[in-house]
């Protein structure tokens, strides 16, 4: 078989002829995989925006554990409000620590891809530097004062005050980086790819979601006293929903900021996942494989696939949301407007259809409706006709791509 295996057309880069294959390191390279990784650092952070905005900012954000931890000590921190984010308002207080997350991230994930020798180096080098920040004065100071007085004796105090700076600096930046976690390993995970540090990110954001639903929860969030005042919590009755589709008003503004979370988590976690398994799968075939032009034109679907379905199955399940969330306000505007009747009037005006079980009454309603729907729409033959419009045949064999690609 590998004597009727042959290369993609040679290209030319800087005068070098190279071959199109699967092997990592052109793969890599390859636009859709680059785009994936894009798609799902853009989707990190906005999912990590809409979860600080929408119960961070302003209720539990660093800047007050900052501002309380400066009141308990007695002092101002050593870390710069630049990078804290000190005196802006909103979002902007995560602006430059959100960077900072984004470019540890991607030191981890570059690092990573080093040799084991250089990691060790790097690491050693990182140690020692905590080290000398850390001890550094308090032990040239205090050696010097051995040496001047002639007198072995222990650190006096204004020696050990030199340790605190450098303990308040640790303190504060681990602080800092333990609310940008999902940032930091999210970026090693996309970038380094790393499936363990993908689940971290996600895992973390939602442990984070969890606990904070637990303690906003009214019979919790009393028990708190000002600590529950402060958090932001999602009122158990909605009001009237503000955003929709065609006219038809669907969801409040705070349902559609969990909707626009689930929906980024998902496609971080999707478009992260899938670059880990593309290149999992190309590092596994055989070697004749790697330089076969058909299989080279497979993995060009499937990404390409993978593309569009990002933003096609993802974005209809946001909308499927919103429409599951609004079903009963759908029913009702549609029996209100064409028979005028009060009684649907009456209904909508419910306060059970604005309290949490209500509207999941009304998703559960959608839900069944489209498995209804299943037994009389044949879904497969619509599939069918959509990509027979798009002039896609998967029956019909395709001829081996000759492109020319640029490495």
């Amino acid at each position: 078989m590998a004597d009727d295996v042959g290369l993609q057309r040679d290209v030319t880069i800087g005068g070098e002829y190279r071959p199109r294959t699967l092997h990592l390191k052109l793969l890599r390279k390859q636009w859709q995989i680059i785009a994936l990784q894009v798609i799902a650092t853009v989707a990190l952070v906005g999912m990590y925006l809409e979860v600080v905005s929408t119960y961070v900012v302003g209720s539990i954000d660093h800047t007050m554990l900052f501002d309380t931890i400066e009141v308990l000590i007695g002092q101002q921190l050593p870390i710069g409000d630049f990078l804290t984010g000190e005196g802006n308002t909103g979002l902007g207080r995560f602006s430059v620590p959100l960077i900072l997350g984004m470019s540890l991230g991607g030191s981890m994930a570059f690092l990573a891809f080093q040799t084991p020798k250089t990691q060790q180096r790097i690491k050693l080098g990182f140690i020692v530097t905590l080290i000398v920040v850390l001890v550094g004065r308090l032990v040239v100071s205090w050696g010097f004062g051995m040496l001047t007085s002639f007198d072995l004796r222990l650190p006096d105090d204004g020696e050990l005050a030199t340790l605190e700076w450098p303990l308040l600096m640790i303190m504060s930046l681990m602080i800092l980086f333990i609310y940008l976690l999902p940032v930091i390993m999210g970026t090693r995970g996309i970038w380094g790819l790393s499936r363990r540090s993908i689940a971290w990110s996600i895992g973390f954001t939602l442990l984070f979601l969890g606990i904070h639903a637990i303690l906003a929860f009214p019979l919790i969030n009393g028990q708190l006293g000002s600590y529950g005042e402060a958090l932001a919590t999602v009122e158990t009755q909605f009001t009237d929903p503000t955003i929709g589709l065609f006219g038809l008003m669907l969801v409040t503004q705070e349902q559609f900021a969990l909707i626009m979370i689930a929906v980024l988590i998902m496609v971080f976690q999707e478009s992260s996942y899938g670059v880990i398994r593309y290149l999992e799968y190309a590092y596994r075939l055989p070697e004749s494989c790697k330089r076969d032009p058909e299989y080279v034109r497979q993995m060009d679907n499937v990404l390409n696939t993978h593309l569009k379905h990002t933003f096609g199955f993802l974005g209809l399940t946001g909308i499927a949301t919103m429409v599951a969330l609004g079903f009963h306000s759908v029913l009702l505007d549609i029996v209100e407007g064409s028979t005028g009747s009060q009684w649907a009037g009456q209904i909508s005006e419910s306060i059970e259809l604005s309290l949490t079980y209500g509207l999941v009454i009304s998703a559960l309603m959608f839900l069944s409706i489209m498995a209804l729907l299943r037994f009389f729409v044949p879904w497969e033959r619509v599939w069918g006709l959509v990509n027979s419009v798009r002039g896609e045949n998967p029956a019909q064999p395709a001829a081996a791509t000759k492109d020319f690609v640029e490495i």
